[in-house]
């Protein structure tokens, strides 16, 4: 058996022990699911997004955390930028916001329903992802296209390394998002790769604002540097909160962009490990990581310095 082989069954969870009650939550509210029947259709849509597209994220049930609604600025920053605009403001005159979230690196849609369902005004939500499968399993898991219309808010597939004014993605949001969700995306690349990802986010914020706010999470390290796949091919940038910091500060520098950006101001933190509530993972990983606690957000062993890293950026315009 290869290497690649023996991580997918690793990284693969055939059961789901329970369901997170936020999801529950979501699927009998917004969905109409009834309780009883949630794990099994988890399961079953689950399944057939892995065999599609094996990602960790997928076959170990991380699309299940909600990471948007659990990020440090949602309740105070990002929800209530997304709340629906009152009756009585429209009828006051009240300008319409004209400005947008998108959820790049969307995956199953799974953070933007969660936002629907807390109050987020749909028509300004939206998604991107490279793979369109993944869209379609994630319409099939919340039953809702016929109020959340695939072709008025999502693109897919969306490739963040296409800066073309005729891709999909630069002809629908390119100046037009203000809120910008990325989650899981930069840690698959090395650090150049990321330096193109920034820059492509920046295309897509509005500069109408004045200031807009980028932000999500990923797999960081304690110390920073480029990390070996675990296929042997080519390597992914783990960053520490000095890193990340320093990779947006370049980036704003460099002559395509330093002209359009004021100020930024980048926060981040690493995340500390919970030994017990990541037993099951330590269990399942032993053949590949032995010795460690993982994460079920990352791949990786905290005594080598993996942490999940949460961070967000404030980018005001010139």
């Amino acid at each position: 058996m290869s290497v690649v082989d023996s991580l997918q069954i690793q990284l693969f969870r055939a059961e789901l022990k329970h369901v997170p009650s936020p999801v529950s939550t979501l699927l009998s509210s917004y969905s109409g699911i009834p309780e009883e029947r949630h794990k099994e259709h988890i399961t079953t849509v689950r399944n057939r997004a892995y065999k599609s597209y094996p990602y960790p994220c997928l076959g170990r049930w991380r699309f299940l955390d909600l990471d948007l609604s659990s990020h440090p600025l949602y309740q105070s920053d990002i929800l209530p930028a997304l709340k629906k605009t009152s009756t009585e403001s429209a009828s006051a005159g009240q300008p319409q916001p004209d400005w947008i979230l998108l959820d790049l690196g969307c995956c199953l849609g799974q953070d933007i329903r969660k936002l629907i369902f807390d109050g987020g005004d749909p028509s300004r939500i939206h998604g991107a992802d490279l793979r369109p499968e993944f869209i379609d399993t994630g319409y099939e898991l919340f039953q809702d296209e016929d109020k959340f219309p695939r072709s008025e808010h999502f693109v897919a597939p969306a490739d963040v390394f296409d800066f073309s004014t005729e891709s999909e993605l630069s002809k629908r949001y390119d100046g037009k998002v203000g809120i910008l969700h990325t989650t899981a995306v930069f840690h698959l690349f090395n650090w150049d790769e990321q330096v193109q990802m920034a820059k492509r986010c920046l295309q897509l914020m509005t500069p109408k604002l004045g200031k807009v706010l980028i932000c999500g999470g990923q797999v960081g390290n304690i110390e920073a540097k480029e990390q070996p796949r675990r296929s042997g091919k080519g390597t992914r940038f783990r960053h520490n909160d000095e890193s990340w910091k320093r990779l947006w500060e370049d980036v704003v520098q460099e002559q395509s962009v330093r002209d359009k950006i004021k100020t930024i101001e980048v926060h981040s933190f690493l995340e500390e490990i919970n030994v017990d509530r990541f037993k099951e993972d330590r269990e399942a990983m032993q053949g590949l990581s032995p010795g460690g606690d993982v994460d079920q957000r990352h791949i990786g062993n905290s005594f080598e310095g993996f942490r999940w890293q949460k961070w967000w950026i404030w980018v005001e315009f010139a």
